[in-house]
């Protein structure tokens, strides 16, 4: 709710909500009201730059007569316009701005205001935009430089004094035009930022300005009320925006002159900055404040600061995104209110939330046109969608009356709060997000203003594009320190709010104290007018700064700390100091959880970047410390995937810097460690064997050892277990939120006999990321009465969850399907022993099951990638568990299999695995997506940039993909069918291969079918597989001088690798018997094989085709 409360003072009628009138011609509004309310204040300024000297005041009727002086001396000056001339105008920032705009909409002119901290080339870039020939200015503001690049006809306009005391009367100057006949005239030229190259003119008409009164009449969402309203509970209100800036244009309109509050001005030759700000907060007389987030950065941090804004109604951050630190300080004494717009749209129109959601905005949900649309990573693209009965409210299309629709370019996050849905948080600009080399995306606004918070930094870029990870270009306003030292010194104070930064970024992107530029005053940082860096311009000045600075950034790091006597060095030869020391670098990487010696840390949510991270210390450690055995070549990431505990990376470092290769008795180990203690007992000649299978690194003999540990105490039953019902049924299913398990659980929601279902997930939001996730995939609303999500965790007794909780599943749960699964091709097998004992905790769950609960396995076709015999592979279990891929993930899948199976010989718990293939995008609705980053997404959408495509794949020539949505289909009814197969006493766990049986050839069929969709006129070549891996190849070795990777046009360089093996001669596709899971599943019995229609709801999916084209 917007918490909103009616104003506190008289306000005159014509300022009242029920006197708006959305079809008003704004320019008239001055004279209407001089004649209702001529001594009402419309603005005040200061009579000298102390604003303890007082105030001059500005009534209607003074401000309505010097509009139209204006008038008279335009007409005079300029003579009849021909056909609505530009003008341009510059000044000090004072409301002869908003004479002249209104002024000369009533002569028939056109004003142009340019701001004056453009540089010459901006300048005339949008003087000749608008083929201006006249540039008027004040006495004081010299255009000399632009004259002399353009000549034009110029004059010096009265002094503000002058138009608004003289104390002759003033003739109205005629306006007869209607609002229908005056709406579509040009009315101003205003111009973009510029910051991502030059400002361009944007011309607004008439119509424009009177969508701020069409604002006011929208209507409440709920308790939420219009901005403006809020806007209204001020009597008086300062502002340091500048006039010839939108913003600054927006609240002379809105608030003194559509709301009645008087608005204030600084005096204009005073640069705005904070100790001057607050001075207008003490002396000026205001309850309300807007203004850049810059200046209330500084004065968040002034406690006597924050006690005059307390009596404040509300402040408004203005142009740019407010820091998290500084929002939240303010917010605890006044409304916070976030303000960002774009020139070309006017005012956007918009609810107030609560005081708590400062930083979020409501656009109106039926008065706005606002459609947010989601296009990676829940970030959102803010488009405008023209809308005929919206007219009077769209200034965009006003302006472009051509446009159906417009991008304003910037991209949003969504309230977490599933019921707050509605609201969006400002997260950057589409075209300053930063796209790593590894595909992740980073949108650096809210980093760049949490920076900004610091008082020590004046301005942060955060760069890096087509690099593995960011750097930041900081502005500290002066020179930065000489000294390694000072510099080291700079960087620890600066790491508090560089962390903070770091939270407003994705796990794969986080800044490092490695990885920062400081700016040099010599090459001074080009700033836009609302404080903000001009990205491109700043980039190109430093563009070989920042190369160097990746170029060099681990041999900084190394001089530094070899420098630096105070800082430690660590030593290899003791244990005990490495695990220290490790404990104390992950949490300067991000990590929030305190991990003990034998805690895995990929188990914990270590990320690929942080092990990437954990290696370059690691090198960096070792170089100052000048060893020579452990080589750079040694410590790389893949050591610490092997050696995945604090301990063992530990215990093998030692071993690699003292030579000492035996391994100690006391020493951890990535697999099981004998003094803990889980929710197994573990007897101590298993743990014996346990440490040989990894000492060894026998992947078979650890799958064995691991099977061994978790079935050891099964409990053996003779009886076969009779079947549960497949009726009624209550289905607990994990792993909910994935793709595959969003659809499995709208497959269970749609199915007449599932009477309940429960969703375990490790996340406490789960159910909010359903409702986030099933409106872009197009799922169902879910009924709470029938689906419940559960925080669990797999890997303790009773799933971490209370007996009383536990004890109800035990008694109702029918069905389990276990879908929750890492999918990791870097880890190593014993990175997945936490997930293979959360599937022994749930076999537990069946065998305790009150209806003896059937199971359900998805497994992985992968869990028998290396099986070797002639023909397909059998749909049978593998107990010697030597037929898994040589991947991790493979080999704990196969591990998971057989603790099935043995789980039904000896306690009678049936169970299905099903061995997944590949899971392709939906096809029974256009929403929805197949990941892009999967290898055969990427190959069709890297294809264009490339200019070729794979007419032939040998390793992958079968093409036996099932859709996901599909899929979700057929393994409920395997499930089903599984539970109504007869069991013996010696059966064990039944095998499906559900993969796709009516299969087409990448070669005769699925190339030719991909390339006939590709849009007419990509021009894409069909080449050999081995050709395509090289040209890809190529596109990387032709990276942009500026080292970008167009990894969204390109997706599949992040792959090379894998396509590069996938090349080698000789590697045939592997075929699967599927008649088992033929005969359980009418929708597998009956599934087309990959077609042209899915084919193009994909490519319409990834964005290759438009919706809207037919199939060709």
């Amino acid at each position: 709710m917007s918490e909103a409360s009616v104003p506190s003072h008289e306000v005159p009628a014509i300022f009242r909500l029920s006197n708006a009138v959305p079809d008003r011609l704004i320019h008239l509004l001055p004279n209407e009201l001089k004649l209702q309310v001529p001594d009402h204040i419309l603005f005040s300024y200061p009579k000298t730059s102390d604003p303890r000297d007082g105030f001059i005041d500005v009534s209607a009727a003074a401000f309505a007569d010097a509009i139209d002086r204006t008038s008279w001396y335009l007409r005079k000056s300029l003579g009849q316009p021909v056909h609505f001339e530009t003008v341009a105008y510059m000044g000090p920032n004072d409301i002869r701005y908003f004479m002249f705009m209104f002024a000369a909409i009533k002569v028939g002119y056109k004003m142009l205001f340019l701001s004056p901290r453009n540089n010459l080339e901006s300048h005339l870039n949008v003087l000749q935009g608008v083929d201006c020939q006249v540039f008027l200015r004040a006495h004081e503001t010299d255009i000399d430089t632009i004259l002399q690049a353009r000549p034009m006809m110029t004059g010096i306009v009265p002094e503000l004094h002058d138009l608004l005391f003289l104390k002759s009367p003033v003739q109205i100057y005629p306006y007869h035009k209607t609002f229908e006949e005056a709406r579509m005239d040009p009315a101003l030229v205003l111009h973009t930022t510029g910051s991502t190259g030059l400002p361009k003119p944007i011309i607004w008409k008439v119509g424009t300005l009177s969508t701020y009164e069409a604002w006011r009449t929208i209507p409440y969402a709920g308790d939420y009320v219009p901005t403006t309203e809020i806007y209204q509970q001020s009597r008086r209100a300062y502002t340091s925006m500048p006039l010839f800036h939108t913003s600054g244009l927006n609240a002379g309109i809105t608030w003194a002159l559509l709301l009645g509050v008087t608005l204030v001005y600084g005096a204009p030759h005073v640069v705005p900055n904070p100790t001057y700000m607050d001075e207008m907060h003490r002396y000026a007389g205001v309850d309300a404040s807007m203004g850049a987030p810059s200046l209330y950065e500084e004065l968040s941090r002034d406690e006597k600061a924050l006690e005059l804004i307390n009596r404040f109604h509300y402040v408004v951050a203005s142009g740019a995104p407010l820091s998290q630190t500084a929002g939240k300080l303010i917010s605890q004494h006044t409304r916070v209110i976030s303000n960002l717009g774009a020139t070309e749209t006017a005012c956007l129109q918009r609810l107030s939330p609560s005081i708590a959601d400062w930083d979020y905005f409501y656009w109106h949900p039926t008065h706005s046109g606002i459609e947010m649309r989601e296009i990676f990573d829940g970030l959102y693209e803010l488009f405008l969608v023209r809308d005929a009965k919206l007219a009077l409210f769209q200034a965009i299309f006003i302006n472009f009356p051509d446009l159906h629709e417009w991008s304003m370019n910037d991209l949003y996050e969504r309230h977490p709060d599933p019921y707050k849905s509605f609201l969006y948080r400002y997260k950057g600009r589409k075209d300053d997000v930063i796209v790593l080399s590894n595909g992740e995306k980073v949108a650096p606004a809210l980093m760049e203003a949490t920076l900004m918070s610091s008082p020590a930094v004046k301005g942060a870029m955060v760069v890096g594009r087509g690099k593995f990870q960011p750097a930041v270009l900081i502005d500290l306003g002066k020179p930065p320190p000489q000294t390694l030292s000072q510099r080291h010194d700079l960087i620890q104070s600066l790491l508090p709010v560089l962390n903070e930064a770091n939270e407003h970024a994705p796990a794969h992107a986080k800044l490092d104290q490695y990885h920062i530029l400081f700016a040099d005053p010599k090459r001074p940082v080009q700033y836009l007018g609302q404080g903000k860096i001009q990205r491109h311009r700043t980039y190109e000045l430093y563009k070989d700064s920042i190369e160097e600075l990746y170029d060099s950034a681990e041999n900084t790091a190394i001089l530094v700390q070899s420098e630096l006597s105070n800082t430690p060095k660590l030593d290899f030869s003791r244990r005990e100091e490495i695990i220290k020391w490790l404990q104390q670098l992950l949490p300067q990487l991000g990590m929030d959880k305190e991990l003990g010696e034998h805690d895995g840390l990929l188990e914990n949510g270590v990320d690929s970047l942080q092990i990437i991270r954990i290696a370059r210390e690691l090198r960096i450690q070792a170089k100052v410390a000048g060893l020579t055995r452990l080589r750079a070549e040694t410590l790389t990431p893949k050591i610490i995937y092997t050696h995945s505990t604090l301990g063992s990376l530990s215990s093998f470092l030692v071993q690699e810097c003292t030579g000492n290769k035996r391994r100690r008795p006391s020493q951890g180990n990535g697999m099981l460690h004998p003094s803990r203690r889980d929710s197994l007992s573990i007897h101590p000649e298993l743990a014996q064997g346990l440490v040989g299978a990894e000492r060894h690194n026998d992947s078979v003999s650890s799958m064995r050892s691991l099977l061994q540990k978790y079935t050891h105490h099964l409990p053996r039953q003779i009886a076969p277990r009779s079947p549960p019902a497949t009726t009624k049924m209550t289905i607990l299913l994990t792993g909910s939120t994935g793709s595959l398990g969003s659809y499995l659980l709208e497959a269970l929601y749609h199915d007449k006999n599932v009477h309940h279902i429960i969703c375990l997930n490790r996340s406490p939001k789960a159910a909010e990321r359903h409702v986030r996730n099933g409106h872009i995939r197009g799922l169902s609303r879910l009924d709470p009465a029938r689906v419940e999500f559960l925080k669990a965790d797999l890997t303790q007794r009773q799933l971490n969850l209370d007996d009383s909780v536990y004890q109800h599943l035990v008694s109702t749960v029918t069905h389990v399907i276990h879908n929750q699964w890492p999918v990791n091709f870097n880890w190593p097998l014993l990175s997945f022993e936490p997930y293979i004992r959360g599937a022994r905790h749930l076999v537990d769950l069946c065998i305790e099951s009150t209806h003896n609960a059937h199971f359900t396995f998805v497994s992985s076709v992968s869990a028998v990638g290396s099986w070797g015999g002639a023909g397909p592979v059998p749909e049978k279990s593998f107990p010697g568990l030597d037929v898994a891929s040589e991947l991790g993930y493979g080999q704990s899948k196969l591990t998971v299999e057989a603790l099935l199976d043995k789980a039904a010989q000896e306690s009678k718990v049936r169970s299905a695995c099903c061995r997944v293939g590949i899971v392709a995008g939906p096809v029974q609705r256009m929403v929805g997506l197949w990941n892009k980053h999967e290898y055969i997404p990427s190959i069709i959408i890297s294809s264009p940039h490339l200019g070729v495509f794979p007419a032939t794949f040998p390793s992958r020539d079968r093409v036996d993909w099932l859709p996901v949505d599909k899929l979700s289909h057929i393994l409920v009814e395997i499930m089903v069918s599984s539970c109504e197969t007869p069991a013996s006493p010696e059966s064990g766990t039944q095998v499906y291969h559900v993969i796709n049986p009516n299969t087409t050839s990448w070669r005769t069929d699925f190339a030719k079918e991909v390339l006939a969709l590709y849009p007419r006129g990509s021009n894409i070549r069909p080449v050999e597989f081995e050709e395509w891996v090289r040209a890809l190849k190529q596109s990387v070795a032709d990276m942009d001088l500026n080292g970008t990777l167009p990894v969204d046009q390109n997706p599949a360089i992040r792959l090379l690798d894998f396509y590069s093996l996938a090349s080698r001669p000789g590697q045939e596709p592997r075929s699967f018997v599927s008649r088992g899971a033929e005969k359980a599943s009418k929708t597998l019995r009956e599934i087309e094989p990959i077609n042209r229609e899915w084919l193009n709801n994909w490519m319409v999916q990834w964005g290759i085709k438009n919706a809207f084209l037919k199939l060709q």
